[in-house]
């Protein structure tokens, strides 16, 4: 792996949360009473609103669909208090001092069990020690809908992470791995293999920045983060490194999936 060293902090934003208030609401596909369901949310579920349009917000629900939900039927709920990793990874140690012996790794975004504060260190629930610097308040993080631009400065930020398959943090990542986890950190959820995440979204015919270009023959088998039209960033293959890149006639885009509004 060759990152800018352990510390080097993570482009995050929180997208505002809300609680549906009534039995059940429908997720349309348009901003519009009379446009198809697509989806149902039950009351208590939350949602993540990625933006507005009048009295409506496009939402992502929690089985990952997403739709426009009017607003009377959500009621916006703030962040909860606590603290998670805000570095691409964290070192653990066995003491609160940088000269300890490193125990664990953790993470980016893995959140914190603290048990107490000494000084510029936490002790967190396994009887380790992080550095209080390498953590962040979720409630400071940008509060906002996420854009394009925000995914590709999370994505930036592993650039040179080496490649495993089936790996989802910076000690390794695989193509769908790397896709799923910049927009989990922008707040947005997705499936964990490439050719679910080919089913969730909506299909566009030209990419724009944040998209998603799906690849392979006969069937999904690689994805990557468009930066542009033709340009994009992803985890290619077991010996490489989380890249950049330009389309080619060898590869094979079997689709592009959009899953932020259109108008961004």
């Amino acid at each position: 792996m060759t990152l800018a060293g352990p510390r080097l902090a993570v482009a995050m934003v929180r997208p505002p949360q809300a609680l549906v208030n009534r039995g059940l609401t429908d997720l349309r596909a348009e901003p519009d009473e009379d446009s198809e369901r697509v989806d149902q949310a039950h009351y208590g579920e939350r949602l993540t609103l990625l933006t507005r349009e009048d009295d409506w917000f496009y939402a992502q629900g929690p089985d990952h669909y997403f739709g426009w939900v009017h607003a009377d039927h959500l009621d916006e709920v703030g962040a909860p208090e606590r603290r998670i990793v805000g570095v691409v990874v964290a070192d653990v140690r066995s003491a609160p001092t940088d000269a300890a012996p490193i125990i664990d790794r953790l993470p980016v975004a893995a959140p914190l069990a603290i048990q107490e504060r000494q000084g510029d260190w936490l002790r967190i629930s396994y009887d380790g020690w992080i550095a209080f610097r390498d953590t962040v308040d979720i409630a400071q993080l940008a509060a906002r809908f996420p854009v394009p631009g925000d995914l590709l400065r999370t994505a930036e930020c592993f650039l040179g992470v080496s490649y495993l398959w089936g790996g989802t943090t910076a000690d390794g990542i695989d193509c769908s791995g790397f896709t799923q986890l910049v927009y989990r950190l922008n707040g947005v959820g997705l499936d964990r293999d490439a050719d679910q995440q080919a089913m969730e979204g909506r299909s566009v015919n030209a990419a724009r920045a944040g998209d998603l270009f799906f690849f392979g023959d006969e069937r999904v088998t690689h994805t990557a983060i468009a930066t542009g039209e033709r340009e994009f960033l992803h985890a290619p293959q077991s010996g490489a490194v989380v890249e950049r890149a330009t389309l080619t006639p060898a590869r094979n885009v079997r689709a592009i999936r959009r899953y932020l509004p259109d108008d961004m």
